[in-house]
């Protein structure tokens, strides 16, 4: 028995040995680099209807801003095209552990072009404030406006996101690798407008087609800021003949106009602001003024019931990017009646629910 015992204690102090030869402790293993801790950001943009991470298939250039606890600027990491594409893409960090840092994420600022979409300031370490760093649409105007006036942008815009994530470095000596995610907003939106006359032609020269906001820049936070109005307009317009068949086979063709724009981050509580125009360009008679918001949430309803999320507003205009609104007019152009298309979901609003 006593002999067993003197067994057992010798393998304990074995085991016990053997542990603290292969922990990461700084006495033994100050030189070596097996228990050096490592910090990586990775970056999920699921702030979409199928609640997937699009990030690898959608977004193409990363600015990502560091900031003391204090918000003081320490460094930029970037990246941009193919190596984004790998779901395994991550950017490690070199920074001292153990503090708190503030990350922001401007995402799709670099579309390859020399005159980008969107413009952030260029930090200046130890000096810019991350409330500094506002993300503004490059709106055009003649001539220069002042602020609470009227920018106009007739372009297709590049994807932007935002992100945002508060984290504390920790350094255990543990040889442990940590991920911290962050995870982005989509903050652009293609609009795309079809009117389809029901009888009769139309050409695409007779519209003007504008969506107004006042979206055109967003805070640190990705707040809105600013009353400066942003006129978008479309970035193509063409007419269309779409062929439609009834129950003898026989094929009617119906002409209508396709309009598309691009525009920013769409707020639930400027509901009463943003609108989209539709007018004659002979004699500038305005066929339609609709609430943009007010009919984009007519379709959350259905996500809520068909995901099983329960949605706010404001979390279904981020969530969605992509609006077809269809607009049937009769022979004198007056509009009957509108459907809005979301994924697979759509709704027919007519004109008396809005004029009533």
């Amino acid at each position: 028995m006593v002999k067993n015992r003197m067994k057992f204690l010798h393998v304990a102090s074995s085991l016990l040995i053997l542990s603290g030869l292969t922990a990461c402790d700084d006495h033994f293993f100050e030189n070596e680099g097996d228990c050096e801790v490592t910090h990586a950001i990775r970056f999920v943009y699921n702030m979409n209807l199928k609640w997937a991470d699009a990030f690898p298939s959608e977004v193409n250039s990363v600015n990502l801003y560091v900031f003391d606890e204090s918000g003081v600027f320490i460094k930029e990491y970037t990246g941009k095209g193919q190596p984004l594409s790998d779901p395994s893409y991550r950017i490690m960090l070199d920074l001292p552990a153990n503090k708190t840092y503030q990350f922001l994420a401007w995402c799709g600022l670099d579309n390859g072009e020399t005159d980008e979409c969107f413009t952030v300031p260029q930090p200046v370490v130890g000096e810019t404030r991350i409330e500094e760093m506002s993300c503004t649409l490059n709106a055009s105007a003649t001539p220069p406006v002042r602020s609470g006036e009227t920018e106009y942008s007739d372009r297709q815009l590049n994807f932007l996101y935002h992100g945002y994530l508060k984290q504390n470095l920790p350094d255990y000596h543990d040889g442990t690798h940590y991920e911290y995610t962050v995870y982005l907003t989509k903050d652009t939106n293609h609009i795309r407008v079809m009117l389809q006359q029901v009888t009769g032609s139309i050409d695409a020269e007779d519209f003007e087609f504008s969506l107004s906001a006042e979206n055109g820049s967003m805070a640190w936070n990705n707040d809105l800021i600013g009353d400066t109005t942003i006129e978008y307009l479309p970035w193509n317009q063409e007419s269309d003949v779409l062929g439609i068949a009834n129950n003898s086979g026989e094929v009617s063709e119906y002409y209508g106009v396709i309009a598309d724009l691009s525009t920013c981050r769409l707020m639930a509580d400027d509901a009463d602001k943003i609108f989209l125009t539709v007018k004659r360009t002979d004699n500038g008679q305005m066929l339609f003024k609709v609430p943009m918001i007010q009919y984009s949430l007519t379709e959350m309803k259905y996500y809520e019931q068909a995901y099983g999320h329960k949605l706010t507003p404001q979390e279904f205009l981020d969530r969605q990017d992509e609006y077809t609104m269809t607009f049937f007019l009769d022979e004198n152009l007056q509009w009957i009646y509108a459907v809005i298309e979301i994924l697979e979901w759509r709704v027919v609003i007519r004109n008396y629910d809005i004029n009533s």
